[in-house]
């Protein structure tokens, strides 16, 4: 049974995100006649979107946590390796934050943008990028090293 529950959480969430989809895509506009038409169900849909990448963060985080506390006693090699990775994604995450442009984005007049508010969009975006480009980087040698 414990090894259907991520089985079964993973096709509800499918479910979920389904039914939100069709939701928002099927759901009519706020005003038909606008410029931007605008869906009625966009907050649903950005409320789901912040709730799956925070359960992506909290499941990662706890996963790596109990995978350390595991390995501490049978191999500690291993155990300081899944460490030093938690270590240099929080580093990341930290000089991408610090590093992130603060000046203001040309939007639609008065609308308030914070200096936190663009320091972690920025920290989203350039983190992102990296972790791709890390990403693609071992695929490709992962893939290079089997063939040769």
């Amino acid at each position: 049974m414990a090894n259907r529950i991520p089985q079964i959480a993973l096709i509800a969430m499918l479910a979920i995100s389904v039914i939100v989809a069709l939701l928002f895509f099927l759901g009519g506009d706020v005003d038909p006649n606008a410029e931007y038409l605008e869906p009625n169900n966009t907050g649903m849909l950005l409320g789901w979107a912040y709730f799956l990448v925070g359960a992506v963060c909290v499941v990662t985080l706890v996963a790596a946590g109990i995978g350390f506390i595991t390995k501490i006693s049978s191999d500690a090699k291993a155990a300081t390796t899944s460490l030093v990775s938690i270590v240099a994604l929080a580093l990341l995450l930290c000089i991408t934050y610090f590093a992130a442009d603060t000046h203001p984005l040309p939007l639609v007049e008065g609308t308030e943008q914070s200096e936190f508010d663009l320091r972690i969009s920025g920290m989203c975006i350039v983190s992102a990028f990296i972790l791709a480009g890390i990403a693609a980087f071992v695929s490709l040698f992962g893939f290079l090293a089997k063939r040769f």
